[in-house]
């Protein structure tokens, strides 16, 4: 009887641990980020994989800003009201406008450098800062490569102080990748990933071990350690960990983040690893790494698993933990960055739009004029001006807008995804498998003209980017109209 006793008692006790970890806030828990080396892809380039979910029906911007220029003594105005002197000229970007959002955008800029980010909810509970909207606007229209990029947000960092409870920013050009850590306050670091290897990002910080003596791999804030020790959060007996340290105790254990960290892990990973494993912060992939497998997690449900709970007759979207393709996605996109190549061709972005599911990844290369009219408002500075403007930055005000076309198909799915979803999956997979044996003849065509018709060049794939993405349109104002 008392072994029996026992027996039911284990199982209450590991009943009641999973569901504490389903029950868990998930304010916190949301985007994802595949970053690969450049000796672990199939191609030879860094590859930045990024799910940026954020809630409601949002008007997203995608635009080209050009180079700009600033006179001595211009100041930048943040969001805050807070102003700080401007840089004697801006970089160009393409950029990722998820207006109402402080850390929904993604940057490009001319020299092959990325940013974007995921929450990471910390510890710190008394420390203050200024800076956190503009934060990788700065950064993405001032970096020379990665490692400046890093420097520069460091500085930042140092100066103002981080305003949110702590994020972790993937940053990468065409040579490397990093990702920083920031804490509110002062306190950051960050961790080089190896090139011959990869690394997944859900939303806690997953930079482990530190060894700052390793400055080609480290660097942080100074006093990144004795910070910590005046809290009483490290025990310098112990080595240090800027997971355990500083992330929160209720976010690093919670399953939406461990499930969403360990499928992608084993996806891609050599080793295979288990719930009860302690989850690594890069690892070498068991194949090189392509742009389709990223697709593949990027639009992942836990299919095959068992974080599945859905079933086939039910909407993944709904599944009880939090799969990597959520509903809540407002794009998805892969860096695809190339150092043999020049940057006009060599660094292009796949973007999908909302669920990358339903939508196909079509490319932007670097040397486009512009996005379509319908994608952006007008004139970039517009589109800031309104960003943090509930009144203006809305969907419903902008009724020619591409997004809106888009949600309605995504209403329209969700509804019945089950049924509806297999013409969106078909339509997709269709679009990728052309644009897929299109790319190596569309680029080497480019390179023939590049040098002496530089102009063509951003003729030819400013096309072809609206080509593909009229074709969407086009699919799904069909598929609406049929379904009136």
């Amino acid at each position: 009887i008392f072994r029996q006793m026992k027996y039911i008692l284990l199982i209450m006790i590991s009943f009641f641990s999973v569901f504490f970890l389903f029950a868990q806030n998930t304010e916190h828990l949301n985007c994802y980020t595949i970053v690969v080396g450049k000796n672990a892809s199939s191609d030879g380039s860094v590859l930045i994989g990024h799910n940026e979910d954020d809630t409601g029906d949002m008007l997203i911007n995608w635009f080209k800003i050009p180079k700009r220029k600033f006179k001595t003594g211009d100041s930048l105005t943040l969001y805050n009201g807070k102003k700080i002197k401007q840089a004697s000229e801006a970089l160009s970007v393409i950029r990722f406008q998820v207006t109402g959002e402080q850390f929904g955008d993604t940057y490009l800029n001319e020299n092959s450098v990325i940013i974007c980010s995921n929450a990471c909810k910390s510890k710190e509970d008394t420390a203050k800062g200024s800076i956190a909207y503009d934060f990788r606007r700065i950064i993405a229209e001032q970096a020379k490569n990665a490692q400046d990029a890093v420097n520069i947000a460091g500085k930042l960092i140092e100066e103002f102080g981080y305003e949110s409870s702590g994020r972790t920013y993937t940053i990468a050009d065409k040579n490397e990748a990093w990702m920083l850590s920031v804490v509110k306050g002062k306190r950051w670091v960050a961790q080089r990933i190896p090139d011959d290897q990869a690394a997944i990002i859900p939303n806690y910080f997953t930079i482990q071990e530190v060894n700052l003596n390793d400055t080609f791999n480290f660097c942080s804030s100074d006093d990144l350690i004795t910070y910590a020790q005046s809290r009483m959060w490290y025990d310098t007996l112990k080595i240090f960990n800027f997971r355990e340290v500083y992330g929160d105790a209720e976010n690093n254990g919670s399953a939406v983040n461990i499930y969403r960290h360990i499928s992608g892990i084993n996806k891609l990973s050599k080793q295979k690893y288990t719930d009860n494993d302690n989850l690594p912060f890069s690892f070498y992939p068991e194949k090189p790494v392509s742009v389709d497998v990223i697709k593949t997690i990027l639009s992942d449900h836990f299919e095959g698993t068992v974080y599945n709970d859905s079933g086939s007759d039910v909407n993944p979207h709904n599944n009880k933990i939090r799969p990597i393709c959520d509903k809540s996605t407002q794009y998805s996109l892969i860096a695809q960055l190339r150092s043999e190549l020049p940057l006009e061709i060599g660094s292009l972005i796949w973007i999908s739009p909302y669920n990358s599911c339903l939508f196909p990844y079509i490319p932007i290369y670097w040397n486009i004029y512009n996005t379509p009219d319908n994608f952006r408002l007008d004139n970039y500075n517009d589109a800031e001006q309104i960003h943090f403007n509930s009144e203006k930055n809305s969907l419903s005000g902008y009724p020619n807008h591409i997004y809106g076309l888009f949600k309605s198909y995504v209403n329209y799915i969700e509804a019945d995804y089950v049924n509806r979803s297999r013409d969106a999956v078909n339509f997709k997979l269709k679009i990728e498998d052309e644009l897929n044996r299109n790319q190596k003849k569309l680029e080497n065509s480019v390179l023939k003209i590049y040098y002496s018709y530089p102009d063509d060049t951003k003729k030819i794939l400013t096309q072809y980017f609206n080509q593909y993405n009229q074709r969407l349109s086009e699919h799904i104002k069909h598929t609406l109209k049929q379904n009136k």
